[in-house]
């Protein structure tokens, strides 16, 4: 059988930069989400998304980032100045030192006066200057106000499930704690299990399942919340838990907060170690005079069911 191959235009810029990067090898692209870890091959270079990369970025990146393309503005504008004698008044003819900072200062119109422009050229030229710092300053403090403004996880799950027991019946069992002041609410919690299986072929394939809770919805999350599945009699989820296979099982809880208004959301990945069997969690909320205390040092904290 002979497989479809499109033609390829070489005369096309987009072509040629596919097979530049086709060449160095497809760019790995690391996910690691709640523990859930994962390459992509062949993923889109970071320029073509460039605002993702951005509000990825840690702190201190997006700072060393900013400064950098600060100083690239206006080293560059410098190099200008200093290349056209005569443009700035009081200005050393040649300097790369004094075209760099009264490119600093028409670029953040601060214009402390000892240095000015001395002809059209220099009007026109940190005209166009001025117009390039409002746009850059516009946008570093627009994406300043988007990192702040972003969903931060504010939820932390225990590092173990359990298979207990809960109202007489096997069940497993995720719990999740809010580390915010003020409550969430109309939150919403899932797991699902990634289900592997085969086609009739003999192809194998993989899946994730929804697993039904006991409830899936609450109101309001202050404090602590446990999310409950009950197993069925045969169980595909227990089957897979004490088999030889793989695990792989993925807890999520989102609400809105209370305070910010905006989108709280969390999620954790176990494995098959993750799952604990014929254990129940500690109790961690306690009543002290009436004030209910939550210990979310001992979130993670399980213990084996006693026999019988």
């Amino acid at each position: 059988m002979q497989l479809y191959q499109p033609k390829v235009r070489v005369d096309d810029p987009r072509t040629i930069v596919n097979l530049v990067n086709m060449a160095r090898g497809p760019r790995r692209l690391k996910v690691d989400v709640g523990g859930f870890r994962a390459v992509k091959l062949g993923a889109p270079a970071p320029i073509s998304d460039l605002y993702y990369q951005i509000m990825e970025m840690s702190w201190p990146q997006f700072v060393a980032l900013v400064s950098a393309v600060f100083i690239a503005i206006n080293l560059a504008f410098g190099l200008i100045y200093a290349s056209l004698p005569g443009v700035i008044m009081n200005a050393v003819p040649g300097s790369v030192a004094d075209g760099f900072f009264f490119s600093i200062e028409t670029l953040a119109t601060v214009g402390y006066g000892n240095m000015a422009p001395a002809n059209h050229l220099g009007h026109s030229l940190a005209a166009i200057e001025v117009l390039l710092g409002l746009f850059f300053s516009a946008t570093v403090t627009g994406l300043i106000f988007a990192r702040f403004a972003r969903p931060h996880d504010s939820l932390v799950f225990s590092r173990v499930a359990v298979v207990g027991i809960y109202e007489g019946r096997r069940a497993l069992i995720v719990r999740v704690a809010s580390t915010r002041a003020r409550p969430l609410v109309n939150v919403t919690g899932q797991i699902a299990w990634l289900e592997r299986s085969k086609h009739a072929d003999g192809r194998a394939f993989s899946r994730l399942v929804d697993l039904p809770l006991v409830s899936s919805r609450t109101p309001m999350l202050g404090l602590a919340w446990t999310l409950v599945h009950l197993f069925e009699p045969e169980s595909p989820v227990l089957d897979a838990l004490v088999g030889a296979e793989r695990f792989t099982m993925i807890a999520t809880v989102g609400g809105i907060d209370t305070l910010l208004a905006n989108q709280s959301q969390g999620g954790r990945m176990y494995q098959r170690e993750d799952v604990l069997i014929d254990h129940e969690f500690i109790d961690v909320i306690t009543d002290h005079d009436n004030v209910l205390h939550l210990d979310l040092a001992r979130l993670h904290d399980a213990m084996p069911i006693p026999p019988g």
